[in-house]
This record gives C-alpha cells, sequence and structure tokens, in this order.
C-alpha cells in the first residue's frame, strides 16, 4: 500500500477576521472531501485569519493514481479565487 501525503500553504488576502477565514477554510476542505474521498485537515495557522495550512492524504495501491488524485485535488483547492497556494510539497510513503 502506498500513501500521497499534500501540503499546502494559503493566503487569504480577502479575510479581516478569522470567521471568515474559517468560513473559506472549512468549505473548501468539505467540497474536496466529498470529491476526493481524502483524508484533509487544516494543519496549522488556525489563529492566523490571513493564513491556513492545509494537509491531505491519499492512500491506494497503485502510487501513479495516488499521485493523480492528489493532483487533482490541488486543483480543485486552487481554483478557488479567495485564496492562493503560497507553497506546495508532496510526500510519498
Amino acid at each position: 500500500m502506498y500513501v500521497g501525503c499534500l501540503v499546502v500553504d494559503f493566503h487569504i488576502p480577502a479575510s479581516t477576521s478569522l470567521k471568515d477565514k474559517r468560513s473559506i477554510v472549512k468549505s473548501n476542505i468539505q467540497r474536496a472531501q466529498q470529491r476526493f474521498n481524502a483524508s484533509i485537515v487544516e494543519l496549522a495557522g488556525q489563529d492566523l485569519w490571513r493564513r491556513a495550512t492545509i494537509g491531505a492524504a491519499v492512500c491506494g495501491s497503485d502510487p501513479k493514481h495516488i499521485e493523480g488524485q492528489l493532483r487533482a485535488l490541488l486543483s480543485f483547492l486552487e481554483s478557488d479565487p479567495r485564496w492562493e497556494a503560497l507553497r506546495v510539497d508532496f510526500a510519498w510513503r
């Protein structure tokens, strides 16, 4: 079995409060979980209202399929104009 991990740092320029930020982060995480059946959480930056670090993990028997899923997930997350990706990291186990 293989595990692929994705960690993305996002900047949320229009956020003016933690409430604004949480609304954007939670809605994107929920939509992505439903669409990709991946484990997704906010890893860091919970107290910062213009930054969020999102982590995702996908398991499977085919590393190419896992990589495709993570790249599609990244494209999906980046498609929201309310935030922009600052740093993207992939890891494999």
